[in-house]
């Protein structure tokens, strides 16, 4: 297993799929500054805070990113193996099926990670030099590993939204459908992030459990926990029987 996973990295290393993920991932928090400064623009009496700058750069993460730019990327690991056709000169190895799709969704789950702890860093980066500069709230050890914590458990939450997007890629071998299908998912995540039904939509149910919101919506935390755990089982499932079945010509 740790043969495809540093296989899957190399791959990573070779394309710029991996550069525009960093890229987007530094981008969030700079988003969250502009946010920020423009709400103490409207109220002067507020100041730029590691807190509020952090708020708005997970829900940006969460609801726009996450599922943008990490669903693109779930959809590369998969559809470049059909647009290379690499996969019967992998499996000539031989490698088990099983084994090199754990592979995808393990080097999936580690980008997520990756990219998360880069949007913590770039955060932290950017509030000690708003510190030095323009003034504001002093930023604690204590207070960046409680964010650094959340961020990863957001990460996880996050990957539990994506694995059918890793069945979608299977099942159509292109980029088109999932695309237009991860564009709606954006979409509804804007419509229903404030809405009581967004407590059983799984990419905002993510989003309210991370922050602690998801009890706000009536409904027990346990609900979205099971809830999620059942779309990424499902979507792992679906994946590792479809594959299964794959010829591979």
């Amino acid at each position: 297993m740790a043969d495809i996973i540093y296989c899957e990295w190399l791959k990573l290393r070779r394309s710029k799929i991996l550069l525009i993920g960093v890229l987007g991932s530094l981008m969030v928090p700079f988003l969250a500054v502009v946010s920020e400064v423009r709400a103490c623009r409207v109220n002067p009496e507020a100041s730029l805070s590691l807190w509020g700058m952090y708020d708005t750069s997970i829900m940006f993460i969460m609801l726009l990113f996450g599922p943008l730019v990490l669903a693109v990327v779930a959809t590369w690991l998969v559809n470049r193996e059909y647009t290379e056709r690499t996969l019967k000169t992998v499996f000539t190895v031989p490698v088990e099926r099983g084994r090199f799709l754990a592979g995808k969704f393990i080097i999936l789950f580690l980008l997520i990670c990756l990219f998360m702890l880069l949007s913590w860093a770039d955060i932290l980066a950017i509030s000690v030099a708003f510190r030095l500069f323009f003034g504001g709230d002093a930023v604690s050890p204590a207070q960046a590993v409680i964010i650094l914590i959340q961020m990863l458990m957001g990460g996880v939450l996050m990957f539990a939204t994506l694995t059918p997007f890793v069945y979608l890629s299977l099942c159509t071998r292109g980029t088109i459908a999932p695309f237009i299908v991860i564009a709606a998912v954006s979409l509804l995540n804007v419509v229903l992030s404030a809405s009581p039904v967004a407590a059983f939509y799984p990419w905002t149910a993510a989003y309210l459990l991370q922050r602690g919101r998801y009890g706000q919506t009536g409904c027990p935390a346990v609900v979205g926990t099971v809830l999620l755990l059942g779309v990424c089982i499902a979507g792992i499932f679906a994946a590792n029987r479809r594959f299964r079945k794959e010829d591979i010509v």
